[in-house]
């Protein structure tokens, strides 16, 4: 994936019919709640969007197809910054104190980002496959996870050339970095300070490092 891949599909996504963003959006509010989203009701979903419920429905089938795809609007939505960060110029550990950098100036919600990460890893096999097919200029918010471990992989392939980190297996290399963007997260939490900063994403990144190095 290129920038130019990105911005497309970010522009498709601005480019949604404004009741369907509605809707994600209003999923969008659920997830940073803390809203368990397999209680969510569409009347829930419609009377937060200010639609009707029919209205809901001709734009999805199912709500499990509208929760699918609406918490993957919300990770393009909600990531873009630190996927930018990921295609910019620059080396495998200046990529990844850039991301740390964003996280802790935009202070993302720790359920928020914990939330998004184990949604990816446990994407549910049946739409998700349906959504492997993308139509041509056609928007659909289910390739977002197809996109985001495009970008992982490109990302941690570069590091392995770079001669970063040792490891090989993909799968591990991928758990191992978003495990620790979820340490961060933890650790500026607990610790605000501006002057321990440098401190907190030296651990981390060194941590990433030495595990990826540890097979």
């Amino acid at each position: 994936m290129n920038k130019e891949e990105l911005l497309g599909y970010i522009k498709q996504m601005e480019n949604l019919p404004e009741k369907e963003v509605k809707i994600y959006a209003a999923v969008g509010e659920f997830i940073r709640e803390g809203k368990e989203l397999s209680d969510l009701k569409i009347s829930e979903i419609s009377n937060r969007a200010g639609i009707g419920k029919g209205t809901t429905y001709e734009y999805f089938q199912s709500k499990e197809e509208l929760i699918y795809k609406a918490i993957h609007y919300f990770v393009i939505d909600s990531t873009k910054a630190i996927l930018w960060k990921m295609l910019e110029a620059g080396s495998f550990k200046e990529k990844f104190y850039s991301m740390m950098d964003y996280m802790w100036d935009s202070r993302l919600e720790e359920n928020t980002l914990r939330s998004m990460y184990q949604y990816i890893r446990n994407v549910g096999p049946t739409l998700g496959e349906k959504a492997a097919e993308r139509i041509e200029n056609k928007y659909d918010p289910c390739v977002a996870v197809k996109f985001i471990e495009t970008l992982m992989k490109s990302y941690l392939d570069s590091g392995y050339e770079e001669g970063i980190f040792t490891e090989k297996d993909e799968i591990f290399r991928k758990d191992v970095l978003g495990s620790q963007l979820l340490l961060f997260l933890f650790l500026m939490g607990d610790i605000r300070e501006e002057s321990r900063r440098k401190e907190i994403e030296d651990y981390v990144y060194n941590g990433m490092v030495s595990i990826l190095n540890s097979r």
